[in-house]
This record gives structure tokens, C-alpha cells and sequence, in this order.
């Protein structure tokens, strides 16, 4: 079977994704924009590709040929089900990211389908019984999904026959206050159902070459197969020229290379092998070029004229620099000759001073002035009692756990206020309304007869919450275990899950339904599942988690928190709750850290920014100053770098 379907417009490979959490119609607004894409969760954290870049296959494993008749699909078919199996893709839908934009009801209109069967999608009440997603009811595909607010959304799909899918989208976007609307690009989504050979490498290429080194550079370089692959067993191989004989390199480790740069000329190739020891994929030769500039013979670096408000002072430089920008003096060449001064070489001199803008210093004189960026930075966090945020529906993952620097943080992520806001618990109130009281929970179900319900599918009146370990992907603390440690309330918690036809399964750790317990997540993974209150009132968590690295059996324990479930009438008013309340501050910030004035364009530009994607005075974040503060530094260069672009473009213009 061919893994790309044909007419689809995709990148020379798509990446394949067989299990994992994907939000296939991902819904974003960028710069007035509706923006249709994939986020997955699979190779990263919501990592986002163009549609057409990815294929997603759903395993063999997924055949039942048992369905219900009361389901949709019957009797047989590849069932993807509503709640997460690990081993198979579980691809939903996500409008979040049009929080604080104003155009927040969404339609994805699923306008055609092709292949070789028919495809159904649907979603269960909280008892399994079929209830449809798609607008004027059905279940079977083309058809549109609507969300009226901010969602996030799985569902159980059925595809009826093995082969290739194609599943043409688009999405719309309604602002509810003046009724304008903004339409997405089209996106092409490819499914391969069934089981099939998955491709093998034809070639490599090699990345990360220098354009040339100075002698005794390291040389470090990447084999890029042309297929996403399993197989890791690389070798490489230099020669000193183009005539001379090929050796085993000693710099290589899997499909990385290291080596220095000694000779002028020198090749370097990568072969991929089978599990046979047999060659799969090799690649072309890359040439490394060694320049040393002459050997000393250049003259040294003069110094540089100032900008906005600076400058550079002249003055001769050392022998042997590399050349950089032009000075407004020339030092001395080597050979008693003059030369045009430069700055910014390796060994030449530098000018005394160089120019600066916006309260920002340049560097070494090099005549360019330093940028002054905005960047968010919080504020140093003040202990004590602060109003609580209450959360009474929406997207809510209540123990969201990350990994860093073997650091595991627990805190609170909700896409109430804003797109993915993280809080710590503390502060934050969850309120299930007196609306979520169902008085005919069957006797199958934990909670019967009655008691007050979360559903394991979204209601949007409702908080639905969940977890989220995704953020230890890449940490190496994969296999995360969520410990309920305590519970207090005036009535029992009941916490399960359902299976693909609406049997109760339990999520707990040595079974059973009622909390306290533990969940375990054994790789990263965002779940959601069925919570029942007994009685109203107030209820409070204590949890805490613990995170172990497969590879070496090593385990990180997170902070303990206490979450606050306030169950039937509304906590009043100015509810204070013991914690720390963070606020954050918009501050100027040259590439290199330092603190700097930004100008009055620049914070209006970035406030009005900040507000629409839905940032907050307080918001009671759960991560760590340090943390905060370490992260700075890529935030200024990562602005640093978009404000140059657009000074770029407007010069352009």
C-alpha cells in the first residue's frame, strides 16, 4: 500500500503518526487570520504541521468485527474509540486557539470524503449511548462539526474498509458580537487504514555543513534519512580528497557526526544499514573548506562608526582577524601595508565603542545597534490570601505535569481565560454547577443513584476536567504516576473512564472507581474521564506526582497541591484562598539579557498583543521564578529576531 494518497500535495515525506494524542483540525487565529493545521503531541509537545505533511495511520489492531448494531459502523469496521488506547492514533479537533480573538464560534466543515468505506464519527453520553457531533444530527461523514466557544474535542470515529482516506476541511469563524466571519485555508487530510509496509529510507542528505572552517574547527554534522524510520545503525566515512580512498570515520555516533577541520577538501558521507547489515540509504559526499584568510597575512580590525546616538572610535587592530564590519580607520596589515580596518574578527581588534539605541549597548563595536524587545517577565510572587479565579466550564486539565532540567512541576492548565494558561492550584476554584446533578445514573455506573456528574465528553456549560503529562516529552521522565493522595468532602468522588461501547473501566491503579488512588500514565498522554460528586459542597483534593525515566529506573517527585472542587451553588463573591498570586509585567530587553527602555510604539504594540491572546494581571502561575527567569533570555532572542524581520520587511517596503 502507497503511503501517500494520490493528489495530496505533501512535503517530499509525511511524517507518519500510528498512536498518540492529535488534534487532527487544529483552529487557531493568527494576525486576523483563521489558520487550519495539525497539532500532535506524538513527536513533541502540540507540535504543528500543514495537514498535507502528515499521514495518519490507523492500525490493524483497530479492526472489530464485532459492533453493536446500535452503533454507528456495524457489524464491522476499524473503530478509533472516544476515550485514549495508547497503542492506536486518537485524532480530535481543537478551536482554543481562537481564545481572545473574538472569533470563537467555529464550524469545520468536513466537505469530502474519499475512500474505499464509509466513515463515521460520533461521540456517548456519559451512559454509551450514541449521541451525534455533527450539525442537523447523523453519523457518517462529509458533515460539519460546530463549536460555539473555545473547545477541545475527541470523538469515536469507524472507517468501514482498509485502504487510503482523504478527508478534504475547512473551517469558519464567526465573531458572536457583530456576526463578521473569517474563512481558513483548505486543509487535505490523508488516513492509511489497514495494514501496510512501512517505507524504508532510499537516501540521506547531510546537515549542518559550514559554508568553510578555520583550521582545527569542530565539524559537526547530521544524516537526515528521506523517510521517517526505526532503524538507527549509521556509519560514516572521510577521504582527504575526491580522489583519494574512502576509511570508517571516528567521529561518527548513530546519525550523528564530529570531527575537526584539518584539511582543505576533506569529504564526508553517512550510510543508513538494515536490520541485515545491508545498505539502505547512503549520501552524497560533503567538501569541508578550510580558509585561514590568508594565515596572518590580513590586516586587523579598525573601528567602527556608531548608531543612534554612539560612536565608534577608530583605531588600528591585531593581525589576522576575521573580516566584519568596516571600520572608520584601518589598522596595520601584517606586512606594513595599509588595509581597511574591520571589526568583529576572531583575533583582530575591536573598536572602543560602538553605538547603542534604545538604552542598548552594540557589541564589540560592530556598529549595530542592540535591540531593546518586549518581553513578559514575572513579577516576584507575594504570599498570602488572593481573590481565587473560579472556573465553572470549559477546558480544563487540572493536573498538568512537565518535566525540566529533572525538575517535575504540578500545577493547573485551562483554556477558560486564555489558550493553555497554567496556575497554580491554589489558587483556582472548580466549580461544578448545580445543573451538572443527574438523579438516573444507571446501577452499572459508579455514583448510582444519584449524585453530580462531569461527563467524560465535553459539556460546554460544564468545567471538564482532565490531565495532561505531555509536558515530560523529551525531559526522559516519561512514565508519570498522579497520586490523589487525600480527599475531603462531604460526599464520595467517583473517577472512570468508559470503554468503545460504553462499558465502565477504571483508570485507577489496582482498580476500583472512588478516590483517593493513582493514575498512571505510562507515556505522555491527555486524558479526560467521568467524575461524580456524591453531594454538594466543598471538596479538596491533594495530589502529587511522580515521574520515572524508563531507561535508567530514576524517579523526580513534584510539589504537592491542593485542589478546590466546589460542587452545586456558586462559591460567593471575593472567595480569598491561601497560595502565592504571580503577576507578570511587560519589560525591555537587549539580546543579551540586559535591561533596556523600550519605546512608547513598542508597548503599545505588545499590550494590545498580550490582551488579545488572553494573558491576565494574575495568573497564579505554578512554575517556578528560576524557571521564569532562565527562560528569558530565548524569549529576547526569539523576539530580537521577529523584530529585525519586520524592520526588514518594512525597510524593503
Amino acid at each position: 500500500m502507497t503511503l501517500v494518497a494520490g493528489g495530496i500535495a505533501q512535503a517530499a515525506e509525511p511524517l507518519l503518526l500510528d498512536h498518540g494524542h492529535i488534534d487532527a483540525f487544529n483552529v487557531s487565529v493568527e494576525e486576523g487570520q483563521l489558520i487550519l493545521d495539525l497539532k500532535e503531541d506524538v513527536t513533541g509537545s502540540h507540535v504543528r504541521h500543514p495537514a498535507e505533511d502528515v499521514l495518519m495511520h490507523v492500525k490493524e489492531d483497530a479492526r472489530i468485527d464485532s459492533i453493536p448494531p446500535s452503533y454507528p459502523g456495524s457489524p464491522s469496521g476499524y473503530v478509533l474509540p472516544l476515550t485514549q488506547n495508547q497503542n492506536l492514533i486518537w485524532p480530535g479537533w481543537d478551536t482554543n486557539g481562537t481564545a481572545g480573538s473574538g472569533y470563537t464560534d467555529v464550524t469545520i466543515d468536513i466537505k469530502d470524503v474519499k475512500g474505499p468505506g464509509k466513515v463515521h464519527l460520533y461521540t456517548l453520553t456519559g451512559f454509551g449511548a450514541v449521541k451525534s457531533l455533527l450539525e442537523g444530527g447523523g453519523y457518517e461523514l462529509p458533515g460539519k462539526l460546530r463549536e460555539k466557544t473555545p473547545a477541545h474535542t475527541h470523538a469515536q470515529w469507524t472507517f468501514g474498509e482498509a485502504g487510503e482516506y482523504t478527508l478534504t476541511v475547512q473551517a469558519m469563524a464567526t465573531n458572536p458580537a457583530n456576526g463578521k466571519s473569517i474563512t481558513s485555508n483548505t486543509g487535505t487530510y490523508a488516513i492509511s487504514v489497514g495494514d501496510f509496509e512501512k517505507p524504508k529510507p532510499t537516501s540521506l542528505s547531510i546537515e549542518g555543513l559550514a559554508d568553510h572552517y578555520h583550521t582545527g574547527d569542530p565539524v559537526e554534522l547530521t544524516a537526515v534519512p528521506d523517510v521517517v524510520t526505526e532503524l538507527d545503525h549509521y556509519h560514516w566515512y572521510t577521504r582527504d580528497s575526491a580522489d583519494a580512498e574512502w576509511k570508517a570515520a571516528e567521529g561518527g555516533n548513530g546519525d550523528l557526526y564530529t570531527g575537526t577541520a584539518e584539511q582543505d577538501g576533506e569529504q564526508i558521507k553517512a550510510e543508513l544499514y538494515g536490520e541485515d547489515h545491508e545498505v539502505i540509504a547512503a549520501s552524497e559526499p560533503v567538501t569541508v573548506h578550510v580558509d585561514d584568510h590568508g594565515d596572518g597575512d590580513s590586516g586587523g580590525s579598525g573601528g567602527t562608526s556608531g548608531t543612534s546616538g554612539g560612536s565608534g572610535t577608530s583605531g588600528g587592530g591585531s593581525s589576522g582577524g576575521d573580516s566584519g564590519s568596516t571600520g572608520s580607520t584601518g589598522g596595520s596589515s601584517a606586512d606594513g601595508g595599509t588595509s581597511t580596518g574591520t571589526t568583529g574578527g576572531n583575533s583582530g581588534g575591536s573598536a572602543a565603542a560602538g553605538g547603542s539605541t534604545s538604552g542598548g549597548s552594540s557589541a564589540g563595536g560592530s556598529g549595530e545597534p542592540s535591540m531593546c524587545v518586549p518581553v513578559e517577565q514575572a513579577v516576584k510572587p507575594s504570599p498570602g490570601k488572593g481573590k481565587a479565579l473560579v472556573l465553572d466550564h470549559g477546558h480544563i486539565d487540572a493536573f498538568n505535569v512537565s518535566a525540566k532540567d529533572a525538575k517535575l512541576v504540578l500545577n493547573l492548565k485551562e483554556d477558560v481565560t486564555g489558550s493553555h494558561v497554567t496556575r497554580a492550584p491554589e489558587g483556582v476554584i472548580l466549580h461544578v454547577k448545580p445543573e451538572a446533578l443527574t438523579e438516573d445514573i444507571p446501577a452499572k455506573y459508579p455514583g448510582s443513584p444519584k449524585g453530580y456528574l462531569l461527563p467524560l465528553t465535553q459539556d460546554p456549560d460544564l468545567i471538564w476536567p482532565g490531565w495532561d503529562t505531555n509536558g515530560t516529552a523529551g525531559s526522559g521522565y516519561t512514565d508519570v504516576t498522579i497520586d490523589i493522595k487525600d480527599v475531603k468532602g462531604p460526599g464520595k468522588v467517583h473517577l472512570y473512564t468508559t470503554n468503545t461501547f460504553g462499558g465502565v473501566t477504571s483508570l485507577l491503579q489496582g482498580g476500583g472507581y472512588e478516590l483517593p488512588g493513582k493514575l498512571r500514565e505510562k507515556t505522555p498522554a491527555h486524558t479526560h474521564a467521568q467524575w461524580t460528586f456524591g453531594k454538594a459542597g466543598e471538596y479538596t483534593l491533594t495530589v502529587q506526582a511522580t515521574a520515572t525515566n524508563p531507561a535508567n529506573g530514576k524517579s523526580i517527585a513534584s510539589n504537592t497541591a491542593t485542589y478546590t472542587f466546589a460542587v452545586g451553588e456558586a462559591p460567593a463573591s471575593g472567595t480569598t484562598k491561601a497560595g502565592v498570586a504571580t503577576e507578570t509585567a511587560l519589560v525591555g530587553k537587549t539580546t543579551d539579557g540586559k535591561d533596556c527602555e523600550l519605546s512608547e510604539q513598542d508597548k503599545a504594540a505588545m499590550n494590545g498583543k498580550h490582551h488579545a491572546q488572553g494573558g491576565l494581571a494574575n495568573t497564579g502561575s505554578g512554575v517556578p521564578l528560576p524557571l521564569i527567569a532562565g527562560s528569558v533570555l530565548l524569549v529576547v532572542v526569539g523576539a530580537a529576531l521577529y523584530f529585525v524581520i519586520r524592520r526588514q520587511q518594512a525597510t524593503r517596503a
